[in-house]
């Protein structure tokens, strides 16, 4: 009888854990809506296709100063050709004209559209510079950072799709040179990753600069790194070797070495990483190589005069995007294993605000 009730009773703590989970992924999917002045919310997929191109996709909800306000909503994209045309497909709208799914993980911005349904997620983009539609699943649950605060803020990091899969079409538009649109481009195969993001404080007073790296090669073993440098120098690290669907190994102890630093108008960013960690069930080292430019993005590069006004007080984020070779040694007690594949890499590196060029004075004639 004793047994009886034991399982009972686990089975209802089984069931209050999963409501519980179902609660907090229901709670991480929609806008927190904060009035912090400095609050910015966002979700961002990174999206490698067959046909060699890039995707990328950030739903942004922040309060702005005037003449912007609170509660406005961005989708910024680009989608870098195979042939490394970069277009920028971006849109910002007022509440009403934006908005989200209060139960479900559901949240549009003017025409573009992020949301989880049939187990995975729909990526929808459209205006005229281009359209991408994208079925995309993820059979791994969240990797957080922790959280870390500032003076004035904090930033909460997760990756809600630490691994995403799918495939899906893109199309460019008449702001891009066509008339009325160019040819439908059909991927049978798309991988990359989703993370969600909330700051209450300027980014450069959370983070100096954050690596992300996917595998995407066939291989089972693929590895996933994200490593964020703190204000304070502090390194906040995740590193796992995923498999098909389950976690192989998760690391710590984990020592990050950036190679072949180079500059780039105000930021810089490393060609080549080598790292090295123990794990679970083994130990892994080994170098991760940049080799394919996709694009070096700054946003403040493609805002118009308006944006630009409002955006000079703003830091200066800087995105290396590369297709990257990794080969990596893993060690176990059932002996070693070489892994190597391609990987989806990017560098970013966050500096202060510009300053505006100091005004000559102009003398006065006699």
């Amino acid at each position: 009888m004793r047994s009886f009730f034991t399982l009972i009773k686990l089975a209802i703590t089984c069931i209050f854990m999963a409501q519980s989970a179902i609660a907090q992924s229901s709670e991480a999917s929609k806008p927190s809506m904060l009035e912090d002045s400095d609050y910015t919310e966002y979700w961002e997929q990174y999206l490698y296709l067959s046909d060699g191109s890039l995707i990328t996709s950030q739903f942004l909800v922040a309060n702005f100063a005037w003449p912007v306000g609170d509660e406005h909503g961005i989708m910024l994209g680009t989608l870098v050709t195979p042939e490394g045309e970069l277009y920028v497909i971006k849109n910002g709208r007022d509440r009403g004209e934006w908005g989200f799914n209060d139960n479900a993980f559901d949240i549009f911005i003017h025409t573009h559209r992020l949301k989880q349904q049939n187990g995975g997620y729909s990526l929808h983009l459209e205006n005229t510079m281009g359209i991408a539609d994208m079925e995309l699943t993820s059979p791994f649950s969240s990797f957080d950072h922790k959280k870390y605060s500032s003076e004035d803020g904090y930033i909460e990091t997760s990756f809600y799709a630490p691994f995403l899969s799918g495939r899906g079409n893109w199309q460019l538009g008449p702001e891009a040179g066509f008339n009325p649109a160019g040819p439908v481009h059909n991927v049978d195969q798309a991988t990359g990753f989703g993370v969600h993001v909330l700051m209450t404080d300027k980014v450069d007073q959370l983070m100096n600069n954050w690596t992300r790296v996917v595998g995407i090669s066939r291989q089972e073993e693929k590895p996933f790194l994200s490593a964020i440098t703190r204000p304070d120098q502090k390194e906040d690290i995740i590193f796992k070797l995923l498999g098909n669907g389950e976690t192989i190994d998760e690391f710590d102890d984990i020592n990050i070495k950036y190679e072949r630093i180079t500059k780039e108008k105000d930021a810089s960013y490393p060609k080549r990483i080598t790292i090295s960690a123990k794990g679970n069930n083994g130990e892994i080292s080994g170098t991760i190589n940049y080799v394919k430019k996709f694009n070096h993005f700054t946003l403040t590069d493609h805002l118009n005069f308006f944006e630009k006004s409002f955006a000079q007080s703003n830091p200066v984020v800087t995105n290396f995007r590369y297709l990257a070779d990794y080969d990596l040694v893993y060690k176990t007690a059932q002996g070693e294993k070489r892994l190597t594949g391609k990987a989806l890499s990017e560098f970013t590196d966050i500096q202060p605000p510009r300053k505006a060029p100091a005004k000559k004075r102009r003398r006065n004639r006699r």
